[in-house]
């Protein structure tokens, strides 16, 4: 679902010229397929671009940065999956530039969907392109990447202690894991908009459902956003005092005991 970025508004040439070089065109994301396929000889359960691209949106929702050094081994399996540091350097840096255009759509307030600046995740129609064969309902490889990274990561998409952060979360997840099961209502819809005469390939309630979870993807990076980073609680405890009993248990009096070992 590609949105040519020279469609999206901009009273700043400058902006527009570097929201257009943040945007992949076709060409780069079916060099990413590409890349993605060439790795697949070596490894059958690489992933396709559409489980990356959700895979994608999950750590730009998290709450913790997550470093490349650490997802990428989560996300390929292997610490080192690429076959030379071309192709690595080539898939970072289109990999960087889909991130960047991402992260721009989902801090952008947009009133729907159909506004060019909105987040489209690049998905792709797969019952249409395997006619008759059992084929990834739409969006179902997007939402089954984003929960692999959740999954992977549970700390970091735990409850807060702020009550309506979790009701949030909680009915976000929700959603996005429905869309991980297979799509069993009768098709009445084409996938895309520029494809009316297309034979029906999604259900009424699938194209549905698929919005939600975008809107869901909105509300959770809006969410980790305003809570902040998660900080890890340390508990302290009180030093007992010198004629105190110690607190290990043995009965003596703490100068006599710890006390003795934490200025040795």
């Amino acid at each position: 679902m590609y949105q040519d970025p020279t469609s999206i508004p901009s009273t700043d040439s400058n902006a527009a010229n570097q929201s257009a070089l943040a945007h992949l065109n076709a060409a780069e994301f079916a060099e990413l397929d590409a890349i993605l396929d060439s790795m697949r000889l070596r490894r059958e359960a690489t992933p396709t671009w559409e489980f990356c691209e959700g895979f994608m949106a999950a750590l730009i929702c998290c709450r913790r940065s997550i470093a490349p050094a650490e997802y990428w081994p989560v996300l390929l399996c292997v610490p080192e999956p690429w076959f030379n540091a071309i192709q690595q350097k080539r898939f970072g840096d289109l990999w960087q530039r889909r991130w960047d255009a991402v992260v721009q759509a989902l801090d952008t307030k947009v009133a729907t969907l159909d506004d060019a600046a909105a987040y489209q995740p690049e998905v792709v129609d797969a019952r249409a392109a395997h006619s008759g064969q059992h084929a990834p309902s739409f969006g179902q490889l997007w939402a089954q990447g984003f929960m692999a990274a959740v999954k992977a990561w549970p700390e970091e998409w735990a409850g807060s202690r702020n009550k309506q952060a979790i009701q949030w979360r909680t009915a976000a997840l929700a959603v996005m894991e429905a869309l991980t099961r297979d799509d069993t209502d009768p098709p009445t819809l084409a996938a895309f908009a520029d494809a009316p005469e297309a034979p029906p390939t999604v259900s009424a309630r699938r194209m549905q459902a698929f919005g939600d979870a975008i809107w869901a993807v909105y509300n959770m990076r809006e969410m980790w956003r305003s809570l902040g980073p998660r900080i890890e609680t340390v508990v302290k405890t009180a030093t007992p005092g010198r004629n105190d009993p110690c607190a290990c248990g043995s009965g003596k009096k703490y100068k006599k005991c710890c006390f003795l070992l934490s200025i040795a």
